[in-house]
This record gives structure tokens, C-alpha cells and sequence, in this order.
């Protein structure tokens, strides 16, 4: 016999339990409770749990997460990890969104911060850094202005919803690439170009 294996063997149990737990491989980071996940693509879906904030225990590796028909009130930077590609937050109880909350999303496509009815208003930087952002959705919340920057680097867009707002008109151009703004009424909606 080795003589390491046997000075292994003749070790406490507690010493034999500590070398094997080092031995394991580092473990994936966990589905947070009461959501489900997905492996492919990285999916997190947490909707209707009735929850107040973003889980904190997201797998970094997360491309599609759908956070809809929860009680969420405010979005703060650092919450959501840089891979994500759809982020889903309709029918919350959104109010504020700090500033910097989307600014290290660069990969994200699809954005829906819809029916959120308390939502009023939004900072001019709100999605400062969303180069790569195709769809925004802002239908049925109750924002009477946007301001006049505030789709300024959203190069990608080619859809923006607009519906059920109290928006009379938007300051500012929007996007050159936008195929379709959706409002309501949908031709009663100017710009101005500032």
C-alpha cells in the first residue's frame, strides 16, 4: 500500500470528507426558488410569483428571463447579468427605474417593461447602452412625456410600443431604423425633431 494512502485512511473523517468535497467539481449556479430553468438556451422564468424584487441568485450565464406578473416596483443597476437577450417585466408594479439599471446589457434584443401602471415617467439615459435593443415595449403604462433623448443609441430598434399611454407627442427623433412605433391612435402621435 502507498504510504499516502495510508496516512489517508488512518486520517479523521472529517479531514477524508474536506479532500473529497475539494475534488468535486465547482457547482452550477442554482435556479432561484419558486422559478424555473432551462439550460438551452440559459432560461430563467420566475412569472406570477407574486415577487417584490428580481431574484438575486440569477445564473450569470442568463439569455431569457421572464420576470412577468410579479409585484415588482423598482429596477436598480446591477441586477441583471450582461448576457441576457430578452428581459421580460410586463404586468409589475414598476415606479422607478434608476439610471445605469440596462447600461451593461449590450447584448439584449427584446425589452418589455409593459403594462406597468404606475411607470410615469423615465430618465433620458434609461436605456443608455442597449446598442443591440430591436423591440421595446412601453404599452399601458402611464407615461405622459418621454424625454427628448431618451432612445438616442438605440441603433438597432425596429420596434417601439406606445400604446395606452398619455403621450400627446414625443420630443426628439426617434430611430432611424424603427419599422414600426406603435401608439394609440396610431397616427396621432408627432415628433418633433430637437
Amino acid at each position: 500500500m502507498l504510504p499516502g494512502l495510508r496516512r489517508l485512511l488512518q486520517a479523521p473523517a472529517s479531514a477524508c470528507l474536506l479532500l473529497m468535497l475539494l475534488a468535486l467539481p465547482p457547482a452550477a449556479p442554482s435556479c432561484p426558488m419558486l422559478c424555473t430553468c432551462y439550460s438551452s438556451p440559459p432560461t430563467v422564468s420566475c412569472q406570477a410569483n407574486n415577487f417584490s424584487s428580481v431574484p438575486l441568485s440569477l445564473p450569470p450565464s442568463t439569455q431569457r428571463l421572464f420576470l412577468q406578473n410579479n409585484l415588482i416596483r423598482t429596477l436598480r443597476p446591477g441586477t441583471f447579468g450582461p448576457s441576457l437577450l430578452t428581459l421580460w417585466l410586463f404586468s409589475n408594479n414598476l415606479s422607478t427605474i434608476y439610471p445605469g439599471t440596462f447600461r451593461h446589457l449590450q447584448a439584449l434584443e427584446e425589452l418589455d417593461l409593459g403594462d406597468n401602471r404606475h411607470l410615469r415617467s423615465l430618465e433620458p439615459d434609461t436605456f443608455q447602452g442597449l446598442e443591440r435593443l430591436q423591440s421595446l415595449h412601453l404599452y399601458r403604462c402611464q407615461l405622459s412625456s418621454l424625454p427628448g433623448t431618451i432612445f438616442r443609441g438605440l441603433v438597432s430598434l425596429q420596434y417601439l410600443y406606445l400604446q395606452e399611454n398619455s403621450l400627446l407627442h414625443l420630443q426628439g427623433p426617434l430611430p432611424k431604423g424603427l419599422c414600426s412605433c406603435f401608439s394609440h391612435p396610431p397616427s396621432n402621435l408627432p415628433t418633433s425633431q430637437g
